[in-house]
């Protein structure tokens, strides 16, 4: 990548090469590779990104956006065709977990390592608590909005690491259970 004066288009590069040397190499990946991978020195990764964890840091708030902005696009979807009612955020949600992505996988599950780090942890908590209030905001009972939003995050847990994964049928059972609460 040639010298740029524009560091926002840099620094999407350096996150979009971090993601594909993570999703290669796992969260243990070298800043050289990163570099390499965004075609900039290292010295350039370093002047946008200090330090591997703050590159990693970085990655994961990144994926935390880009959740949102699929969120946001899904719950669109979900009130043009429905018209915004009562659950039609949580529905949005129920479809976002339960959409296949394979590529997705292997990313989270390098990326799993980095919950040892407290820093990190509380950033990712800290960009995630609008989950709490869009789930709340949604017109449907707290009680039933987190019942719904946690089973969804231990669903996608499940998937995502090595705890015992539901069939294809079962899946669909409790995707369409979850929807049921929506309504």
């Amino acid at each position: 990548m040639p010298r740029s004066r524009q560091p926002d288009l840099t620094r999407t590069a350096l996150l979009q090469a971090a993601r594909q040397v993570v999703q290669d190499q796992g969260a243990a990946l070298s800043l050289d590779a990163v570099a390499r991978a965004a075609g900039v020195s290292k010295g350039g990764l370093l002047h946008h990104f200090p330090s591997k964890d703050m590159l990693l840091q970085a990655l994961a708030l990144a994926l935390v956006e880009q959740f949102r902005e699929e969120l946001d696009a899904a719950y669109a979807r979900e009130c043009a065709d429905h018209g915004q009612r009562p659950g039609a955020w949580l529905r949005a949600y129920i479809t976002l977990t339960f959409e296949d992505s394979e590529k997705d996988m292997a990313l989270h599950r390098a990326l799993a390592p980095l919950t040892e780090q407290p820093t990190l942890m509380q950033a990712l908590t800290d960009a995630q608590t609008f989950l709490l209030d869009q789930a709340e905001a949604d017109g449907l009972s707290p009680g039933v909005a987190h019942a719904v939003r946690l089973a969804c995050d231990g669903y996608w847990l499940a998937e995502r690491s090595d705890q015992p994964r539901l069939s294809a049928v079962q899946a669909q059972h409790l995707r369409e259970a979850l929807t049921a609460w929506t309504r």
